[in-house]
């Protein structure tokens, strides 16, 4: 069992699509919207394998509600334009100024959580996607790397092309069906890395490791 988690490690160190990243020096934050072999770990991790990639969306699709919350920041400035506001005490000015700035951080702070911990687990021996549903609900996909048949990518817009995101898709031999209803058919859907940052290169990493496990199973069947 150690020789073959060994031959594991020194195939993975031999990724090229791995070491490329590392050495561009530009996915190494845990912050980011694309991490390389990050130092982090998650609940179901076995005790041998190695996180290749931590991935989420693209910082910025969050410009949509983050632009709302610096809107709706200014807004208690000017609640003397509003009528039904206009005409209350100062006291009840003040507590709907609290509530309306307590609510507003409530809705960033859940926006962002949801962004940060939405993530995308490439390993050494599977693809792990954790999706959270507000702050009380996780659903979390998981498959074997030896089990995906197909992995492409596509980028649509402007924006993606500009900012280099876009959908890295994953079809597998027997693809899972969660809880999670998909779409208006209510049919599971491959797994799907949404909006993650520079799909291209995470096509690359996961189709050498498509090749590093058909290359093992190869030589496990001759030896």
């Amino acid at each position: 069992m150690p020789e073959l988690f060994d031959a594991h490690k020194r195939m993975h160190e031999e990724l090229a699509g791995v070491k490329r990243l590392i050495d561009s020096g530009r996915f190494r934050s845990l912050w980011g919207s694309l991490v390389v072999e990050p130092k982090a770990q998650f609940e179901s991790q076995n005790e041998n394998e190695k996180v290749v990639i931590l991935g989420r969306r693209h910082f910025i699709t969050n410009i949509s509600w983050i632009a709302l919350v610096c809107f709706a920041f200014f807004v208690p400035f000017f609640w003397n334009e509003f009528p039904l506001v206009a005409d209350v005490t100062d006291n009840v000015h003040f507590s709907l100024t609290v509530l309306w700035y307590l609510a507003l951080a409530f809705f960033a702070v859940q926006k962002f959580l949801l962004w940060f911990y939405n993530v995308y687990i490439v390993t050494d021996e599977r693809i792990v996607d954790v999706d959270f549903f507000g702050l009380l609900y996780k659903n979390v996909n998981v498959t074997e790397i030896r089990k995906i048949e197909d992995v492409n990518y596509s980028q649509r817009g402007v924006w993606a092309s500009f900012f280099n995101y876009g959908n890295v898709v994953i079809e597998t031999a027997s693809e899972q069906r969660s809880d999670e209803v998909f779409g208006k058919t209510g049919e599971a859907s491959p797994f799907t890395f949404e909006a993650i940052s520079s799909p291209d290169e995470v096509v690359k990493v996961i189709s050498e490791l498509m090749e590093q496990e058909e290359k093992e199973e190869y030589e496990g069947r001759t030896k």
